[in-house]
């Protein structure tokens, strides 16, 4: 039977490698659309593998979140890099549910104008880079380094907000989700 830690190894780079490869589709979605890039046909090919490797990536993210903290030292979220680690991760975890959820409701019309692709890029690119920052921290936390450490990032920090301040931001939060679902489903209901 393999260890937690071995688990863990492999499902962190099956998140890491699928969202690499859906932030890589999305930077040239983006570069495409644009017109950087002079090669309107590969707009298919690029938003089908973005989304599908978004997907596969939030398939394995509860795996590598489990089964990291069942590997974890101690007595679980004793760190604060494993803490912030759970806050990356589940930030990132939701830009891709939020990613998916607008290409599965409004299709191809995503793509209609720059201000939706835009929109929805930055939300893509938004989930990779959030996952990739989850991984850097991993590796500060499991080896003492990371390929991110020319930035000096604070993974040692945790920014913990008082109980009001998480309250009004998640009634904001649910709020958001609440409206958004409906303006979906009544832009759904004009086609």
């Amino acid at each position: 039977m393999n260890s937690s830690e071995t688990f863990h190894v492999v499902a962190t780079e099956l998140v890491v490698g699928a969202f690499s490869v859906a932030g890589l589709s999305f930077t040239l979605l983006l570069l495409v659309h644009f017109g950087i890039l002079k090669q309107p046909s590969w707009i298919s090919m690029f938003d089908h593998v973005a989304h599908f490797t978004l997907t596969f990536g939030l398939a394995a993210t509860p795996f590598a979140i489990l089964s990291g903290l069942s590997s974890a030292p101690g007595e679980g979220l004793n760190s604060p890099i494993l803490v912030n680690k759970i806050f990356l991760s589940m930030t990132g975890f939701g830009f891709a549910v939020g990613c998916l959820i607008v290409r599965w409701r409004l299709g191809n019309n995503v793509w209609d104008s720059k201000k939706s692709t835009s929109f929805h890029v930055a939300s893509g690119l938004a989930a990779c880079g959030l996952m990739l920052l989850t991984a850097s921290a991993g590796g500060t936390f499991s080896r003492g380094e990371s390929l991110l450490d020319m930035f000096h990032l604070p993974y040692e920090h945790v920014l913990l907000f008082p109980i009001l301040v998480s309250l009004i931001s998640l009634f904001l939060g649910l709020a958001i989700l609440v409206l958004s679902w409906k303006r979906m489903n009544a832009i759904s209901s004009i086609h």
